[in-house]
């Protein structure tokens, strides 16, 4: 039921203000991230990355990984380096990989770091999900 939006300050400060009258939000708020992740602004960061994942040696998972560019699990540690790169420009496809991690075969999840926020919205589509959070 939660959206986000990326742009331009402007152009956000545009969607805040039509999100209620045009869109029937019930509020909108702007999140205090550290970069422009997940959009074009990020583009000129690609190419970096790619010189640096062609230096790192990924083996086969032994758990597909899921991949928020495209909701699918992959095992083939090319692709999942490809995926890494398209990712820091590409929108996260959130609810569409929960619905397909929690229909392939899902058992628990571990969440990382301070809070349960992910705990939350995995709770949202599976009262039953399993999930232990991991303060670090």
């Amino acid at each position: 039921g939660n959206y986000a939006v990326s742009g331009s300050l402007k152009a956000c400060d545009v969607v805040a203000e039509i999100a209620k009258p045009d869109f029937k939000a019930r509020m909108t708020v702007k999140l205090a991230v550290a970069g422009a992740f997940h959009t074009d602004f990020m583009a000129p960061a690609v190419s970096s990355l790619e010189e640096v994942l062609a230096g790192v040696e990924i083996k086969k998972p032994r758990i597909p990984v899921i991949s928020n560019v495209d909701a699918k699990p992959h095992s083939d540690p090319d692709t999942i380096k490809k995926l890494l790169a398209t990712q820091v420009t590409s929108p996260v496809l959130w609810e569409n990989t929960m619905d397909s991690m929690l229909a392939n075969g899902f058992e628990e999840a571990y969440e990382l770091g301070p809070g349960k926020v992910t705990a939350g919205i995995l709770k949202r589509f599976d009262k039953k999900a399993k999930c232990t959070n991991v303060e670090v």
